[in-house]
């Protein structure tokens, strides 16, 4: 009798932990409520980064509902099928977004590295498609991803045109890129310990302005592209240990080509890049609780020779961003942390923070010599929540003051709560 109440209980507990969360498929709100970087934790968004991560997926739907508050952006709908033709064509996926996604991410709102300068300088206000394909072969893994982002705008002038990613008018017109993307990738066991990920994205970023009196501005070199490589080892049971390494470059060069009405051509050279170099220690805790320590040492640089994003001269210098100016924002090292707890079968909490120890931010005017210099210590932190609902897991960020309000309930105070929501269903 014992025996049988003793099966009894065992299968009723794994009956409920095939309920949690954890064990569900999480989204890029998971990740942005943990307060890091993709990169450091398993979560499917890793397929954007990594292609190959595509064959461990699954079957999935997932919904991005938006961030924004009351009128939300960024939204997407997409799908990962790994059983379509009974597999004997590989793994697919198909993402349909408002916005086109921020280099090598799910979404706009993420960034590929940290701090400000680690963010995508491009706006995309309208991605074409995105396509995924992945084959698994043994213990290795092979992804390609395909994505075209291209807006074209044109005037009732003749002669007038403008392939821009938005309105010509909202934003800077080097910043506003169409894009045609290519990325591959492959995973393989490197012991019986050891995953490993390498994975390259190759995009050619364009635009064209063409001014009256037949001038013409356009880009004067489109390429960027960004490598990344990690490994998920199982240093003890419960313990894993995640080394990533990333670089990004972003060619912002543009051109002012007036020679049609007499004027001269003006080219500016201008490159933006990143690089970074973590390694964070995730465990395994309880019923699968999650804790992430880690740092990561990583610098953003910006090599221009015209005042890109409108920057005034910092404190107490002239330093003049009409010249040749390089900024450059380093991290030596940043130290970020997380939990993920699960309350009960349907709701997990989670929150999570980074912070700069040693943080500078060094501009120099390549043209007089003068340089500046910030040392900071930047913190940030970020909450979120999921919930599970029938065959559906809702994931989402919350406001930072959430819990000393409790929301409209607690306060009355009719607000966004939930800055960004995302729904996941597996199949």
């Amino acid at each position: 009798m014992r025996s049988r109440w003793m099966t009894l209980s065992i299968a009723l507990a794994t009956a409920l932990m095939l309920m949690l969360p954890v064990l569900a498929l999480a989204q890029t709100s998971r990740v942005q409520g943990l307060g890091i970087q993709g990169d450091y934790i398993k979560d499917y968004t890793g397929m954007y980064t990594y292609p190959s991560n595509i064959t461990g997926v699954g079957n999935l739907m997932y919904g991005e509902f938006g961030s924004g508050g009351n009128t939300p952006s960024d939204k997407a709908v997409g799908s990962v099928m790994d059983k379509l033709f009974d597999g004997r064509f590989g793994t697919w996926g198909v993402h349909l977004r408002q916005f086109t996604p921020q280099l090598g991410q799910g979404d706009n709102t993420s960034q590929p590295s940290p701090g400000t300068g680690g963010a995508d300088p491009n706006f995309n206000g309208n991605e074409g498609f995105d396509i995924m394909w992945g084959h698994k072969s043994g213990t290795t893994s092979f992804g390609l991803r395909l994505d075209r982002s291209f807006v074209k705008f044109e005037d009732q002038v003749p002669g007038i045109t403008t392939k821009l990613a938005f309105d010509p008018n909202a934003f800077s017109n080097n910043l506003g890129r169409n894009i045609m993307g290519y990325g591959a990738g492959v995973g393989f066991q490197l012991n019986p310990q050891t995953d490993v990920d390498l994975a390259a994205q190759l995009q050619t970023r364009t635009y064209e302005n063409s001014l009256t009196n037949n001038h013409k501005n356009t880009d004067n070199g489109s390429t960027t592209y960004q490598l990344a490589a990690r490994a998920m080892m199982h240093w003890k049971p419960n313990v894993m240990l995640v080394p990533v390494i990333k670089f990004s470059s972003y060619d912002l060069s543009e051109k002012l080509d007036a020679t049609p009405g007499g004027g001269a051509l003006t080219q500016f050279d201008n490159t933006m890049s990143a690089w970074q170099l973590g390694v964070s220690t995730d465990w395994t805790m309880g019923t699968n609780d999650l804790i992430v320590w880690g740092l990561t040492f990583a610098q953003n640089k910006v090599d221009e020779n015209e005042n890109l994003f409108g920057l005034a001269p910092p404190p107490n210098s002239t330093i003049n961003f009409a010249n040749h100016v390089v900024i450059t924002e380093s991290f030596m090292p940043q130290l970020f942390a997380a939990l993920e707890t699960h309350v009960n079968n349907w709701l997990t909490l989670r929150f999570g923070a980074n912070e700069g120890m040693f943080e500078s931010l060094k501009y120099e005017d390549k043209v007089t010599g003068e340089t500046a210099q910030t040392s900071r210590s930047t913190f940030a932190m970020d909450l979120g929540a999921g919930v599970k609902v029938g065959s559906l897991q809702f994931d989402a960020t919350m406001s930072p003051n959430f819990f000393q309000n409790l929301g409209w309930v607690g306060s009355g105070i009719a607000n966004s709560y939930f800055p960004k929501v995302t729904a996941t269903y597996a199949f």
